[in-house]
């Protein structure tokens, strides 16, 4: 069987059996170590990298879109393949679409796109992100308000249905209800916890029921103050949560990233929250989603009318380039919170570690964080073949 070899490589994010190592190598499709008889009959393809960084593939759970496709606006197969490919280029290997507050048809459309799409790319896509309807309407960010509503029991037996195809789901505890919570736990729902006005006991309840994640963490939610901590509080006293932040320079300041990643470590992760402008080659003055306008603003980014924040037009590379640059990162610091964290916060099994057995997905860059290869599902593509 055809191997591959990645050699003259700094190694980032692995197990114990790589660390040493400046070489891996991979064998249908999967990463194993690197030893001499994988050479003995002369057909393993060899790449040198001379020197350069080689992690696993990006894990983005928090895709609105990218390259002018907004998933939202157009839950298609089509539209997540136009994300996968830019993605691809950025050293992306696997998204979480999301899908935010919308009318019931948007929600058929998304699921039967995500179930053909992940036949299709079985690990590229681990399923949706469902962020709303089920969210505070003080906190709900732009999503449109028309469609925020209350959790029913009819509600329960729509999302266990389609429990294969939600990766996640964002909730605010104080719209889904505690015995709601259990049920959805205990039906293998995947729960986060953001856009909510709850309080810290009612989100310390949640965890403790066995809500593990938080969604863009400081955005989306209350701000903590001095007799009321919070989701934001209840996150960080958390010795158990998960939570996602934006890191754009934007949506969080760079003490408060350093703040949670020195009460998180290894369970904050970073996502991209990409919008349809991201990668366009001439990105408009505005657009729309959810039936809002989105503007975009040199300075703050992209907002709506009121200033609320709409995501971001960043790459999981840029993520990790700011948490280096901005944050006191080092780049194992950063390149986990782009990588296994993620995999873990929502049970991606094989996935974001240099391990043998996993999925080989890499990405290798250089100093300058500019993408040399991709290695997606084992085969290898130089940033030249991407484009």
């Amino acid at each position: 069987m055809a191997v591959t070899v990645i050699k003259n490589a700094k190694l980032h994010i692995t197990s114990e059996e790589f660390v040493d190592a400046q070489s891996l190598a991979i064998l249908d499709h999967r990463i194993v170590p690197m030893e001499p008889g994988l050479l003995e009959d002369g057909t393993a393809e060899e790449f040198d990298v001379k020197g350069c960084h080689v992690c696993p593939g990006f894990i983005d759970l928090l895709v609105n879109g990218c390259a002018g496709a907004n998933f939202s606006q157009t839950p298609s197969v089509e539209a997540l393949e136009q994300m996968r490919r830019f993605l691809t280029k950025g050293g992306t290997t696997t998204f979480v679409p999301t899908l935010i507050s919308g009318p019931r048809e948007a929600f058929t459309k998304a699921m039967a796109a995500v179930s053909e799409f992940k036949e299709k790319h079985p690990t590229i896509c681990p399923g949706l992100h469902l962020e709303g309807p089920f969210i505070s309407t003080q906190h709900k960010g732009f999503h449109p308000s028309g469609f925020i509503r209350p959790f029913s029991v009819a509600d329960i037996e729509t999302v266990v249905a389609q429990k294969d195809n939600i990766a996640y789901m964002t909730i605010a505890p104080e719209v889904v209800r505690a015995k709601s919570i259990v049920e959805l736990l205990n039906n293998k729902i995947t729960l986060s916890l953001g856009h909510s006005a709850t309080s810290y006991f009612e989100a310390m309840q949640a965890f403790k029921a066995g809500v593990m994640n938080v969604t863009h963490l400081f955005n989306g939610m209350r701000p903590p103050v001095g007799r009321e901590p919070g989701l934001v509080g209840a996150t960080l006293a958390s010795e158990r949560a998960f939570a996602s932040i934006i890191a754009d320079g934007k949506h969080v300041h760079p003490s408060l990233i350093k703040l949670a990643h020195s009460m998180l470590g290894d369970r904050l992760y970073i996502v991209s929250d990409s919008q349809a402008v991201a990668g366009m080659p001439k990105v408009p003055s505005s657009f729309i989603i959810g039936g809002n306008e989105i503007f975009v603003d040199n300075k703050r980014g992209l907002i709506d009318s009121k200033g609320a924040y709409a995501g971001t037009t960043i790459s999981m590379m840029d993520g990790v380039k700011f948490l280096v640059q901005s944050c006191g990162f080092d780049l194992d610091e950063a390149l986990l919170a782009a990588t296994y964290t993620p995999a873990r916060a929502i049970g991606l099994e094989d996935l974001g570690r240099i391990e043998g057995g996993f999925i080989a997905d890499l990405v290798i860059f250089d100093d300058d964080f500019r993408i040399q290869y991709v290695v997606q599902n084992g085969f290898v593509k130089s940033a030249a073949e991407l484009i």
